[in-house]
């Protein structure tokens, strides 16, 4: 697992578009660009977090990706249902690997 603060990433801007300091959910990211750009635009971004798996030239990173889960110490694309379980997406699966979102586990089935 390494720091990935500063990689760029050139990607599509999803439907309903970025407004400048307006925060939007894409996929399991929480995103709040500094920018407003309309849906279908080519946007340069930078991601924060923790990365595990690769990131490397030639990839091609999109924001179109699927929700990452923890249990029982792997990552998992199924949302957890057992009582006890965290619930709430971790991070989001891109290119082979998990951008880990850094949030504080707040959600837990019941």
């Amino acid at each position: 697992m390494r720091l990935s603060d500063g990689k760029k990433i050139v990607a599509t801007v999803p439907l309903g578009g970025f407004k400048k300091d307006v925060p939007c959910v894409v996929g399991a990211l929480l995103v709040v660009p500094n920018f407003t750009a309309a849906a279908g635009d080519t946007a340069v971004c930078y991601t924060q977090g923790h990365f595990d798996g690769p990131i490397k030239a030639g990839d091609s990173v999109s924001f179109e990706s699927e929700a990452a889960y923890f249990k029982n110490g792997e990552f998992t694309k199924t949302q957890p249902t057992e009582s006890g379980d965290v619930s709430q997406a971790v991070g989001v699966f891109i290119d082979g690997g998990v951008l880990l979102t850094g949030g504080v586990l707040t959600e837990f089935v019941t």
